[in-house]
This record gives structure tokens, C-alpha cells and sequence, in this order.
């Protein structure tokens, strides 16, 4: 198999990286979905979001690589659960998002062709520019101000 030949490390300035082709190429990692089965499914991106390598399970890659993959997951996986949506508006090229989580007040932004991932259990996903994750568990159990502001976005 392909992944027990696949070698990561960190490089100097603590980044991921990989030998592809006959080059160095930094890396990080994006879960595709279904996001009910981490581990599995892995986009292994360079820094101009280029797919270099798609990771079918961790199960396949060599001990210290599943270590070092699992580590960096365990950073990038921090999901923010929206309980209320207080405005979205649309600016050139942007939508903004103003949310309350039990975090807090967030304020996160999308391209504007980014749309809400809509599962079918009425989960909403949404990844911010920067790379962030956001959820709401089921948007029909929203408050009525948060189900209008979301209506345009999810059917």
C-alpha cells in the first residue's frame, strides 16, 4: 500500500512535511468527510491548499507517522458548537458570521461561494477562512431569530 511508504515528519519550524516527487513539500492536513469517521479520509494539502496525497485510514501508515498525524489532529480538530446565530451578512465576496457558542461571542467569516454543509440530520458544518470548524447540532432546534437568519443558507 501507498501510506506505509508515506514518511512524515516535522521540519525546523515545527510544520509538517513530506517527500513528494523529488521535493520537500510542507503540509497540513484536512479531514474530508463523513466527519463521523475521523482517521478515516485524510487530505494531505501543501500551502497553496493543493492536494499532494488523500490518506484512506491511519490504520494503513507506519507507527510513528499514525503517532505524528494523530498529534496534529488532536490540535486542528477543535470544533466550536454555534447555540445561537445572531446576524450574517454578505460583503464583497465574504459572508460574516456573528455567532454566540459557549465559548463566547465568535465573529468568523466564509467566501461567499463557502456554503453551510447541511448533513442529514440537521447538522450544520461550516469551515471559516481560516481553517476552523463550526456546528450547530440540529439548526431546526434553534431559536426562531437564529432559524430566519440561517434560512437563506440551509433548506
Amino acid at each position: 500500500m501507498l501510506e506505509k511508504k508515506i514518511k512524515i515528519w516535522r521540519n525546523s519550524h515545527g510544520l509538517l512535511s513530506m517527500n513528494y516527487g523529488d521535493r520537500e513539500v510542507e503540509i497540513h492536513l484536512k479531514q474530508c468527510f463523513p466527519w463521523s469517521r475521523p482517521g478515516e479520509f485524510l487530505s494531505l494539502r501543501d500551502i497553496d491548499d493543493n492536494e499532494v496525497c488523500l490518506l484512506h485510514s491511519l490504520d494503513d501508515l507506519d507507527e510513528s507517522t499514525r503517532k505524528l498525524i494523530e498529534e496534529e489532529l488532536s490540535f486542528s480538530q477543535f470544533i466550536l458548537n454555534i447555540h445561537k446565530v445572531v446576524k450574517i451578512e454578505e460583503d464583497v465576496e465574504l459572508r460574516r458570521y456573528l455567532v454566540q457558542t459557549k465559548q463566547g461571542v465568535r465573529v468568523f467569516q466564509t467566501k461567499l461561494e463557502d456554503w453551510p454543509e447541511v448533513l442529514e440530520n440537521g447538522t450544520i458544518l461550516i469551515e471559516d477562512l481560516a481553517g476552523d470548524l463550526f456546528r450547530i447540532d440540529d439548526w431546526r432546534e434553534l431559536d426562531l431569530e437564529s432559524q430566519k437568519e440561517l434560512s437563506a443558507y440551509v433548506s
